[in-house]
């Protein structure tokens, strides 16, 4: 007894063995060439870029900024092909008959194969490791990144590698068709992502205020490892992240492990092997066609039957598709009563939230569950990155004016849906017990400016937007204004007493800014970096409100240097926007259009110094104005296109363009 025991053992292991010679012979050839491709991208790279020149330029400081696009492109094709190939026995029906007709466990064969495809995928990882430890020394990378870098590398590539390939495993006990399998992996790789932007495009059409921008950009990569790679080369996981990974890999193994003991070995060629995940697959697609449809009709178009046109023309195409897939032809049959069902279903979301069921809209923080609130044009300006925070408003005065038009654009919801001219408001309260409420919504700014001025021109606004607020009149050591145009010249400030005077000045400019002044469509003059307190730096804009500054500039004789004058100037050319032709929905240059003013026999020619300082001082940079002006610039041979209106317009262009 014991003899045959060991005999069966023994055949067991060569079987083994042999299996393992067959999974090299058919997926080597991937792990050889991932280790050709990353060796192109990493060592290759840092041979070819080894001289004392080349090192100059170099801006490395981690091996994810080796050819990063062409790592990318390995790291989430590699694993995925690798769990297409390997456990192609799956789906070939005379492969799948013989390996499951050997003595060994189908748990056995599951671990066999899915081990070694990680050992695959981490071997080429670990000679790139070695290879670069090698040349370490010898190519002097210790003055661009230490080893513990390599090791980095190593883990965060190995840990990307092995959750998007354990994906690949998993969703390949689902099917019997290897295309099917990798499409499917980057669609549940993907899904989540895929899923927050196709609502956060849609929802906004039903529930006025959804930030709906604000949602797809709100770190998307943290619901998918094919968007977190592409970020590597910029940042690290965190630890957080990490076990999230780890306990990802454990699960999709034992789930891929699950669901290939459960699997029948006759299950090849089908789309999908599991009744249970025919209408999953099914309807998942034709609910994301449906919103992706909708999505783009509402966009494009806009209007209630625009966006359920796209729906149901969306919805028809998807589960057409689908079908298809599921049932391998053209030629398909539609489930008449499964149609119908989803169909109802969807109807009854629809006026879930056409009629606020979920009363989202009405739904205003009470004051004192306030702890502060953003307010801004954008949620641009909330999603600040690095160290920098979103500014914020404290003060009971400033939350309660922003609930106060936060409750007037409610109120207002019907009517705002017919206004044109819009701009933008972004809101977001953060409440005393660690919640959020986000809001984002167009607006009539003019209709409401009674509100936004206030806010606006708040003390607390004022110095949460300014940078100017920060700076010391007496720790300041060097101005310097930088003239908006194209223009080499600019104007420094390094006296202590004239620093003191011009620190003092801009912030008094900025406490006596009105709305108006501040939210103006006028291009600012200049731009202003403050240097103070060593290495500190403040921006701010020098706007043409700001006379007291201009004057004292034009005192210290530092004015000319400080802003585009007429003594930059070589000529302008003005015509009336409406006698040259500009397809603005097409794009256009300033080159096209200077061209196209020059060949405009309405267009008149300015030389006169005094009537281009007047041009300049009058026109702002909005290009669709009544009237257009070119200057051109001889020194740097540029053009600068700027715009008047009817009543900004000077007399002396509205008199010879008549």
């Amino acid at each position: 007894m014991k003899w045959g025991t060991l005999d069966m053992q023994s055949k067991t292991f060569l079987i083994k063995k042999e299996i393992i010679k067959t999974i090299f012979r058919s997926i080597g050839w991937i792990s050889i060439l991932y280790f050709l491709g990353l060796f192109f991208a990493i060592p290759l790279d840092i041979i070819m870029n080894s001289s004392e020149e080349q090192r100059k330029f170099l801006d490395i400081d981690n091996l994810f900024q080796y050819s990063f696009q062409l790592q990318i492109i390995f790291n989430i094709s590699v694993p995925v092909a690798l769990s297409v190939f390997l456990f192609r026995y799956t789906q070939v029906k005379q492969y799948s008959d013989l390996i499951h007709s050997l003595p060994v466990k189908r748990e056995s064969i599951f671990h066999q194969y899915a081990l070694t495809g990680i050992l695959f995928l981490i071997l080429p990882v670990i000679l790139i490791a070695l290879i670069v430890l090698v040349l370490y020394q010898p190519m002097n990378l210790q003055d661009f990144y230490s080893m513990g870098e390599i090791l980095n590398w190593v883990g965060i590539t190995l840990l990307f590698n092995i959750v998007i390939y354990l994906a690949g495993v998993s969703v390949g006990m689902l099917t019997g068709l290897s295309a099917v399998q990798g499409a499917l992996t980057y669609i549940f790789l993907l899904l989540p992502v895929g899923l927050i932007i196709l609502v956060s495009i849609n929802l906004p059409f039903y529930l006025f205020g959804f930030p709906g921008q604000y949602y797809m950009e709100s770190k998307l990569e943290k619901f998918s490892p094919l968007i977190a790679f592409t970020q590597m080369n910029m940042r690290t996981p965190s630890n957080v992240e990490t076990a999230v990974y780890l306990i990802l890999i454990v699960t999709l193994y034992f789930l891929g492990l699950q669901i290939y003991k459960r699997r029948k070995m006759e299950a090849v060629s089908h789309a999908l092997v599991f009744p249970l995940t025919k209408p999953i697959f099914k309807f998942g697609v034709t609910f994301c066609a449906m919103l992706l449809g909708g999505g783009y009709f509402g966009e494009m178009q806009g209007g209630t039957s625009w966006i359920i046109a796209g729906y149901v023309f969306g919805a028809l195409i998807g589960y057409t598709a689908a079908e298809m897939v599921l049932q391998k032809s053209w030629r398909v049959t539609i489930h008449v009563k499964g149609l119908m069902v989803y169909t109802v279903i969807m109807a009854a979301l629809f006026l879930l939230f056409q009629f606020d069921l979920t009363q989202y809209e009405k739904s205003i923080p009470r004051g004192n569950e306030i702890e502060r609130v953003h307010f801004s044009e954008s949620f641009h300006f909330y999603n600040e990155i690095d160290h920098e925070q979103p500014l914020y408003l404290k003060e009971y005065e400033n939350i309660d004016l922003v609930r106060r038009f936060h409750e007037k654009l409610v109120k207002d919801e019907n009517r705002q849906a017919q206004i044109s001219g819009r701009g933008s408001v972004f809101i977001v309260y953060e409440l005393k017990n660690g919640e959020k409420v986000v809001r984002n919504y167009s607006i009539n700014k003019r209709e409401y400016k009674p509100f936004l001025k206030l806010i606006y021109e708040s003390d607390e606004y004022k110095m949460a937007t300014n940078e100017i607020y920060q700076v010391s009149a007496d720790d300041t050591t060097k101005i310097t204004i930088t003239p908006s145009g194209p223009v080499s010249k600019r104007a420094v400030i390094t006296d202590k007493e004239e620093l003191k005077e011009a620190v003092e000045l801009l912030t008094e400019e900025v406490d006596a800014a009105s709305y108006e002044e501040l939210r103006g469509i006028d291009e600012p003059y200049a731009h202003i970096e403050i240097y103070y307190n060593g290495s500190k730096k403040a921006y701010m804009t020098w706007n043409p409100s700001y006379t007291r500054f201009e004057k004292w500039l034009e005192e210290k004789s530092l004015l000319n240097d400080a802003k585009v004058n007429s003594n930059d100037i070589s000529y302008a050319l003005a015509v009336r926007e409406k006698d040259i032709d500009i397809n603005y929905a097409e794009g256009y240059s300033y080159e096209e259009i200077f061209d196209e003013m020059n060949d405009s026999k309405t267009s008149i020619k300015i030389t006169d110094k005094k009537q281009i300082e007047s041009g300049l001082r009058n026109s702002n940079g909005n290009i669709e104005g009544d009237y257009i002006i070119a200057f051109y610039f001889d020194e740097q041979r540029s053009i600068d296109i700027k715009s008047f209106t009817e009543k900004t317009v000077p007399d002396f262009i509205k008199e010879r363009l008549q």
